[in-house]
């Protein structure tokens, strides 16, 4: 055998050994969050609501703190320590999968399909414009999921406010050792309370008030 195989032989014997070795450490699970409000059931409608154009919205702006606008899912320790695991992240980026939500929770709430995410493609003006500013959403110390908020409703034709609040939605309890499959579902159902606090803030005006 000549000194090249030898040498060869070598190689391929310490790469086995090597990959025989190494163990393969743990996957990357990733997560989404799911809209909880479920489709209004049909009803009869008057005259005038078969008449009636249902409002269009648009969701402007969704906007994340920078310690949540990354693929990591991030909980909260005692005091101000963030943690953020490798191994538990979300599906594609945090803000284009919370307005997803948010639209699709909104248009079932306001009862019709005319919430769109800007950019936007319509012939004419939406009647509303949302703005959303996320101001914290993760678990905190003690278990709950707690969501932080500001928004703001602008009329399309002159953009002009039309109304404005701030909320805090906290979820039920989780245990320390929670899977995270649970606190993701926990964090959907209290991003959903915060659709239907906008859902709120809109459909008085969608009825006619100003």
């Amino acid at each position: 055998m000549t000194i090249r195989l030898l040498v060869a032989s070598a190689i391929m014997a310490v790469t086995l050994l090597l990959c025989g070795c190494i163990t393969p450490g743990p996957s990357t699970r990733f997560y989404q969050l799911d809209p909880v409000v479920e489709p209004a059931p049909p009803k009869p409608q008057t005259a005038s609501e078969r008449v009636a154009k249902p409002a269009t919205v648009v969701i402007k702006d969704l906007r994340l703190p920078l310690y949540l606008d990354r693929p990591q899912i991030v909980t909260r320790n005692d005091g101000n320590r963030l943690e953020l695991n490798e191994f538990e992240q979300w599906g594609g980026p945090l803000r284009e999968e919370m307005t997803r939500v948010l639209v699709t929770n909104l248009g079932r709430l306001l009862g019709g399909d005319r919430v769109v995410a800007a950019p936007y493609y319509m012939a004419t003006l939406p009647d509303y414009r949302v703005e959303v500013d996320i101001l914290g959403f993760e678990r905190i110390p003690g278990g709950r999921v707690r969501l932080s908020a500001q928004w703001w409703v602008t009329r399309g034709a002159d953009a002009t406010l039309a109304a404005s609040s701030e909320g805090t939605f906290s979820g039920e309890p989780l245990a320390a050792d929670v899977t995270y499959e649970k606190l993701v579902g926990s964090m959907s159902a209290v991003y959903g309370e915060l659709a239907q606090a906008i859902a709120r803030s809109i459909r008085p005006r969608v009825a006619g008030n100003p």
